[in-house]
């Protein structure tokens, strides 16, 4: 052992429940040294002074080994590198190989055009018209900043709608236009005109896995979920489909910081590196199925076994297909919480099909909400 003097302590205990712990236990400076979080969740932390800042060897060791977009989602506007870019919670498509030949689809989709038709072909339904399978499963449910983050990267991006947009240092709503329009009307066609997905169906991970959805949206953590729990299941995975005005996906930053409050920050860092050396990274990647940013890693090995993760690492690297992440204001996780609410009420109503009226109402309802937001906090763009 190089460390012998140090011990390591781990607790498990459900995401949500971390949150919690974190957002008494940072502020009153009794946090762990460590702290794993959603970059979006860890920024309010250190605008609040509670993270201690990537010292300049580390800060130097972070952009020798890590993709330039990824330093940049965590990078201050004062220049300081606030988490260790960890994961990339990079989105792609999953699909059931053995659906699309018994559908004759031959190929999976380039467009989100495309898609839909392919969902139409894929949807099955028993003589009651009950979906009995999902053609394409829109996250349609299930709270929080997750919600709207799958919209964001399943309709906005393709249809070149902007959660927000930024006018010099300040920001506003960037959907309430055209774009945010069709965005939204993609989603009723496909559930309530289409009826390519329903909102009592079984969805997610579960539902891909026990062959109940034809094409759903998620992480590469699904690869070892599979793995473990649908191991027959013929599957594949493919870039998110452009749009008319768009192509690209959300890759998010999940982080890994120090506090500021830390007795051991020196050994904290030098931890936090040594879980995301080339060994960690490839143990990280196959046992988890989560995606490290490391870049350099040589993962062909993993490949033999788990090929879908591929699609992940070449998504972070393709020509054209861009990586989004959040913007690093403080009220972020506010913003998308709140789209997400209004969004699933919005998911819910039949009445907005065909109804151009309705949905600019609902977009710009749900835009001046963002606006508040961001006024409250003294960010609204005038």
């Amino acid at each position: 052992e190089k460390n012998p003097n140090i011990k390591i302590k781990t607790t498990l205990f459900p995401q949500r429940a971390l949150e919690e712990k974190v957002a008494v236990a940072l502020p009153a400076g009794q946090a762990a040294d460590l702290i794993e979080l959603d970059k979006m969740a860890l920024y309010p932390y250190y605008a609040a002074g509670h993270l201690e800042p990537l010292p300049r060897n580390v800060v130097d060791w972070v952009k020798k080994n890590f993709p330039d977009y990824s330093v940049v989602s965590v990078s201050s506007e004062k220049g300081e590198i606030f988490t260790f870019p960890w994961l990339n919670s990079l989105k792609a498509m999953f699909y059931n190989r053995d659906h699309f030949k018994e559908a004759g689809i031959t190929k999976t989709p380039e467009t989100i055009s495309e898609m839909m038709e392919m969902a139409k072909k894929l949807t099955k339904r028993d003589e009651k018209g009950n979906i009995t399978r999902a053609g394409l499963d829109f996250r349609l449910s299930g709270g929080g900043f997750g919600t709207s983050q799958k919209y964001w990267t399943q309709v906005m991006i393709p249809y070149g709608a902007k959660v927000l947009e930024k006018a010099a240092n300040k920001w506003k709503a960037g959907y309430d236009n055209e774009a945010g329009r069709k965005a939204l009307q993609y989603y009723l066609d496909g559930v309530h005109k289409f009826k390519v997905d329903s909102l009592d169906f079984k969805s997610d991970a579960e539902a891909f896995g026990l062959g109940m959805t034809a094409m759903f949206q998620r992480e590469s953590w699904v690869v070892g979920y599979m793995a473990k729990n649908a191991p027959k299941i013929n599957y594949g995975v493919f870039l998110m489909p452009k749009g008319p005005a768009g192509w690209g996906t959300v890759g998010n930053t999940m982080g890994l910081s120090i506090a500021k409050a830390s007795k051991h920050k020196k050994e904290a860092f030098d931890f936090a590196m040594f879980m995301m050396n080339d060994d960690m990274s490839r143990a990280t990647f196959g046992d988890s199925g989560w995606q490290p940013f490391r870049k350099g890693v040589d993962y062909s090995a993993l490949y033999k076994t788990r090929p879908q993760l591929k699609t992940f690492i070449d998504g972070a690297q393709t020509k054209g297909h861009t990586v989004y992440d959040y913007e690093n204001i403080a009220p972020i996780f506010e913003i998308h919480s709140r789209m997400a609410d209004r969004l699933m009420a919005a998911f819910k109503r039949a009445d907005l099909v065909d109804n151009p009226a309705g949905i600019a109402k609902v977009i710009k309802e749900t835009a001046d909400e963002t606006n508040r937001i961001l006024e409250d906090n003294g960010l609204l763009a005038k």
